[in-house]
């Protein structure tokens, strides 16, 4: 049964606030702002963080989507033809928040989005997934968001 609208914001409340934590969970057991720079691999799906040069943290992740200041439009990752196909693959479970809460933003590979709404997908993204948090890599005028799962060994 789909959620009401009502249902649907005190679940995206509860998602917010969750995410809330884990990103100072983060920040705080991981140092992830300290670093100089990052790396990512949508190939094998995972994110790097570097200080001189040298890779000093790792994790596992899940694209989640992009979002773009041009058109004020989100893509989730699943959708995305420029993705690789393991990425793509990979974020394919987001498209459950579909049948979770019965709204078609989550079945939908591209719509209409401003910023504070790509936080919010996000937001239901890292839940679903049970992820530790979350990354947003610049990348020219759009923004790609992924889940931060599991640290991997150094």
């Amino acid at each position: 049964m789909p959620m009401t609208d009502i249902q649907f914001d005190q679940y995206l409340d509860y998602c917010y606030d969750k995410l809330e934590m884990k990103q100072a969970e983060l920040l705080e057991s991981y140092g992830i702002s300290r670093f100089e720079e990052y790396w990512y691999s949508q190939e094998d799906g995972i994110l790097q963080f570097k200080l001189d040069g040298e890779v000093k943290l790792e994790f596992n992740v899940i694209f989640i989507g992009s979002w773009s200041s041009n058109s004020d439009t989100w893509m989730w990752s699943w959708g995305n033809e420029s993705m690789t196909d393991n990425a793509r693959r990979q974020s394919a479970s987001l498209k459950e928040l579909h049948q979770v809460s019965g709204f078609d933003i989550f079945a939908k590979p591209f719509f209409e989005c401003d910023e504070a709404m790509a936080h919010e997908l996000t937001a239901f993204a890292v839940e679903h997934l049970n992820a530790k948090g979350m990354y947003i890599s610049p990348d020219g005028k759009s923004l790609l968001f992924m889940a931060v799962m599991s640290p991997n060994p150094s």
